[in-house]
């Protein structure tokens, strides 16, 4: 770990700040295609809004505690389901930051 940290030190300490950027960067380029913005991201919506839904069938007999463990869901969200889910595509940002991160 510690000659990973002195390998950024150098490169940050050598290039321009643009430039670092792009080198601390570019191995995470096209690997998290499922967060907002990315390809995958409607898809994402799309599995967590049948899930809240109950839809899911495999994900509850797999996962169905895990509801219950990081509690339910925030009433923003179960009192209009599909409401929520436009606001994930579009505009996640104005779920507010307790709501986003029951998601996480």
């Amino acid at each position: 770990m510690k000659k990973r940290i002195d390998q950024f030190a150098y490169f940050e300490d050598m290039l321009k700040p643009d430039d670092f950027l792009v080198f601390a960067a570019a191995p995470q380029i096209g690997t998290h295609t499922e967060h907002y913005g990315m390809p995958q991201w409607s898809s994402c919506v799309e599995a967590a809004l049948r899930r809240l839904r109950g839809e899911d069938e495999e994900f509850l007999r797999e996962w169905g505690d895990l509801m219950e463990r990081i509690r339910p869901a925030p009433d923003r969200v179960t009192a209009d389901i599909d409401a929520a889910g436009r606001l994930l595509l579009e505009s996640p940002w104005e779920l507010g930051a307790d709501v986003l991160e029951w998601f996480a």
